[in-house]
């Protein structure tokens, strides 16, 4: 659920301007476009917060109803696991399916900025899925085990 939230979410800022992730775009692209406006900077600040509320709150929630069913004990590796698994999940969905499908695959009008059209570096998905697998992961991870001590230690 929180994945299709999220996707639903990224697809339609996509839609509505697709330059206000101009920083997930490949490298040539970013230079072939003029920066990104002031508004499209408060746009997209918009938008990030309240998925980033989104994206904790839900895992926090779904760790809490685990120590529910639990009896009230939770121990940080279920919390960690929890948490980690459902950012994972997220993750992976964007990677699959917004990214490799959508974006490098199917490639809507809607996503490719004016001025850019053909560029070879946006069909190579490989930077994106090494970057995604790699750092991406070890920041979820990380994310992961800064919450998990929220509901062991708080709640």
């Amino acid at each position: 659920m929180l994945s299709t939230v999220v996707g639903v979410i990224l697809t339609g800022m996509l839609y509505v301007n697709p330059r206000i992730a101009l920083s997930d775009y490949p490298a040539d692209v970013r230079a072939a476009v003029p920066p990104r406006t002031r508004k499209e900077l408060q746009l997209g600040i918009l938008i990030a917060v309240p998925l980033l509320l989104i994206f904790v709150a839900v895992p926090l929630y779904s760790v809490w109803q685990v120590k529910q069913q639990l009896g009230g004990t939770l121990t940080y590796a279920t919390a960690f696991t929890t948490l980690f698994g459902e950012f994972f999940l997220v993750s992976m969905y964007d990677l699959v399916v917004l990214d490799l499908w959508m974006f490098y695959s199917w490639t809507p009008k809607f996503l490719v900025l004016p001025g850019t059209e053909g560029m070879a570096d946006c069909k190579d998905y490989r930077p994106h899925l090494k970057v995604q697998l790699t750092k991406g992961t070890l920041l979820l991870a990380i994310l992961a085990a800064v919450l998990a001590l929220v509901p062991v230690y708080l709640y």
